[in-house]
């Protein structure tokens, strides 16, 4: 497939997925962030378009609201993780994209949202068998116990531009 073909497919496919999550919650900040915020975290779908071909990998995420990171840290399991049969892949046909934005969304809606729910919680995140490091966990915990830094809260909406 020709390369402008590919990523005019690619954002259009990422164009559908937008309006497919946004019933989760989920809004585009960013050309490949989708995030909510909640209480203490923020949770996101980095979604990375493969260079060599037309395919996509999700990646479902975290982050303490209360980070002192300066960067965004994909802090979460890759779909082949939670799912190793997952595959986003389109071809030229205006079809293939559709079914790529569906798949996408079909398993946002099913394993992401799995995930949240059990291991994306503040419980779970604080536990040992965390996806976050020991300085993400020290966030977590300090946002919980009321002692979160507004500095910190203001970096992460930026960087994720939240509104």
């Amino acid at each position: 497939m020709d390369k402008k073909l590919e990523r005019s497919n690619a954002d259009k496919a990422l164009r559908r997925l937008t309006n497919q999550i946004k019933p989760l919650g989920f809004v585009r900040t960013k050309p490949t962030f989708w995030v909510r915020e909640r209480e203490h975290l923020v949770q996101f779908i980095h979604i990375h378009k493969y260079t060599f071909g037309p395919l996509f990998r999700i990646h479902t995420c975290v982050r303490p609201l209360n980070s002192n990171l300066e960067f965004v840290a994909l802090f979460g399991p890759i779909e082949q993780e939670l799912n190793a049969a997952a595959k986003f892949e389109y071809t030229e046909e205006t079809s293939s994209v559709e079914s790529c934005a569906s798949a996408m969304s079909q398993f946002i809606s099913t394993f992401s949202e799995e995930w949240y729910s059990t291991l994306g919680t503040t419980t779970a995140l604080l536990s040992s068998e965390s996806v976050l490091d020991a300085q993400e966990k020290m966030s977590l915990r300090q946002s919980l116990d009321g002692k979160a830094k507004t500095s910190n809260n203001e970096r992460t909406r930026l960087l994720l531009k939240i509104a």
